[in-house]
């Protein structure tokens, strides 16, 4: 099968990928706005000649980071092609590189990852032909994603967006111009669509576990406490005997008392076990393109905080904390944040006090269940904090004429018996039928997950952004043409002499949002 063409909003640099296009002048010097914080590599390469390659990886690479590569890519008024081309040669010089030295693809995905920008897009020269790059670049890369390398390597790319306008672009280009490529089955693209109905209608939430964050190389519950363990001196015998108790929490609750022996806090643990992350996942990008206002996880990590954060930086509260007054979304960290290791949820009686502690939120949860179609997404079903919310969910649906599914939930595999324990409350979709999966297996399934993800995201696109400026005009509908148009000279009409009256209407509030939703910037104060 071959390799897919993944399209996210996102901050290119820190997407968890195996390799990075950082488009430079002929100078190969980009700025240092393009290395994100904590980046310690090299940051300039050799400058690029007239008749030579047109890319280069910065070296040496940061051991398990995924390594930057220099793109001659500005130059002026050039043609398209010359932005794609350069665009195909990085990935081309990638894929080779990456296949001659053998090394397993980054965060234990089942292929290598190579992410870019719409290139020529920014300072490159290209801004104003934007439409036609798009246009041109993502046919390139879906015949680079067609190809296998030797050793039967295929690669997967990321086209990334910084800018809603850009992301709706791609979006809306990829869905014109031909079908979806045969990574799914026409149930999961079924289901995919469900979904996507309940989201246009403003009815899905998210909730997310920690399989979300594993795709971005952090590790599983399970994984976790081993690593706490070692951190708290636990021999390896101490280790196996602690796998005998059945139950998490109570693992976590041996693990405190070690670390507490060495004056050591099991928050401050968690932070130093999970703290040096700076690459968020594919999952993490897609899930925040999708046109939610809540979400709920049981992660202590940010990544998922940071992806959202950047579709609109003054709109999400992040809870327990400051709530934003003025924000449009909202993210419940159920178990805690690394931001404040002091109040970590992770043993036995953590979890008791939760409710003592925070009632407030736990309340929030059950509306949010009781009044949204909630997403599950790298989450066992298994937390026993989560086991007395969906109880007091169950008793307050009892009898009320709604769906009998309150959510759906994403999974790799079978799940065995222990679905039963759900099935009236949760659809599950698997992205693999089979009740056996190997390493190899999961990996594959967790790349449908992707997959599907971005299917789903394809389908919820918004294309209101397309509408300002003339850099996407060739992407236009003759329909969108004439829209925009009319709203440009509808906003052009209520500046300058009116803008003050028209701020005054009552109606106002209302129009300013509209326009503000479509892109176009109301008349200021």
């Amino acid at each position: 099968m071959s390799g897919h063409v993944f399209i996210v909003r996102g901050d290119l640099r820190r997407i968890a990928c195996d390799a990075w296009l950082i488009p430079c002048s002929r100078k190969a010097r980009p700025g240092y706005e393009w290395f994100p914080d904590g980046y310690t590599g090299p940051r300039f390469g050799n400058p690029f000649a007239d008749d030579g390659p047109r890319a280069q990886p910065l070296l040496p690479a940061e051991p398990g980071r995924p390594r930057p590569w220099l793109g001659w890519i500005g130059r002026g008024a050039m043609p398209v092609s010359w932005f794609t081309d350069g665009a195909v040669e990085f990935l081309e010089a990638a894929a080779r590189a990456i296949t001659e030295e053998g090394a397993p693809p980054l965060f234990g995905r089942a292929r290598s990852l190579l992410a870019l920008p719409v290139v020529g897009t920014g300072m490159g020269g290209g801004a104003a032909r934007a439409g036609e790059i798009v246009q041109e670049l993502l046919p390139r890369l879906e015949a680079f994603v067609s190809r296998t390398f030797p050793g039967g390597r295929r690669f997967d790319v990321a086209l990334v967006c910084w800018d809603a306008a850009s992301h709706a672009a791609a979006q809306a280009e990829r869905v014109r111009r031909a079908p979806w490529p045969p990574d799914l089955t026409p149930e999961l693209r079924r289901e995919a669509e469900t979904l996507a109905g309940y989201a246009l209608r403003g009815e899905l939430a998210l909730f997310l576990g920690a399989g979300v964050s594993m795709a971005a190389g952090l590790p599983s519950w399970g994984g976790l406490l081993e690593l706490l363990a070692a951190q708290a001196g636990m021999s390896r015998e101490e280790r196996t005997a602690l796998a005998d108790l059945r139950s998490a929490l109570d693992q976590a609750t041996v693990v405190e008392r070690r670390l507490t022996e060495q004056r050591k806090e099991i928050g401050a643990a968690v932070a130093a076990v999970l703290g040096d992350r700076r690459h968020y996942a594919l999952p993490h990008a897609l899930l925040a393109a999708l046109p939610v206002r809540e979400a709920v996880t049981t992660n202590y990590d940010r990544l998922f905080d940071d992806a959202w954060a950047l579709s609109d930086p003054s709109g999400l509260s992040v809870l327990p904390g400051a709530i934003n007054p003025d924000a449009r979304r909202w993210l419940l960290k159920m178990h805690g944040c690394l931001s404040d290791p002091a109040r970590v949820v992770l043993t036995r009686s953590s979890y008791t006090r939760y409710d003592e502690r925070l009632p407030a939120l736990a309340g929030l949860v059950q509306a949010f269940l009781v009044t949204r179609h909630v997403l599950f997404v790298g989450f066992s079903l298994a937390d026993d904090n989560f086991h007395r919310v969906v109880d007091a969910v169950r008793r307050l649906r009892a009898g009320a004429q709604r769906p009998a599914h309150f959510g759906t939930a994403l999974a790799l595999g079978h799940g065995g018996l222990a679905e039963v324990l759900w099935d009236r409350d949760i659809r599950r979709v698997r992205m693999d039928e089979r009740e056996r999966l190997s390493r190899a297996d999961e990996a594959e399934a967790a790349r449908r997950l992707e997959i599907f993800l971005d299917y789903l995201v394809s389908r919820t696109r918004d294309s209101a952004h397309l509408l300002v400026g003339a850099r996407f005009d060739p992407l236009l509908t003759p329909g969108e043409r004439a829209l925009r148009d009319a709203l440009a000279g509808f906003v052009e009409a209520i500046t300058g002499p009116h803008a003050a009256a028209v701020r005054e209407t009552v109606a106002w509030p209302q129009v300013e949002r509209l326009l503000r939703g479509l892109g176009f910037e109301p008349p200021d104060e």
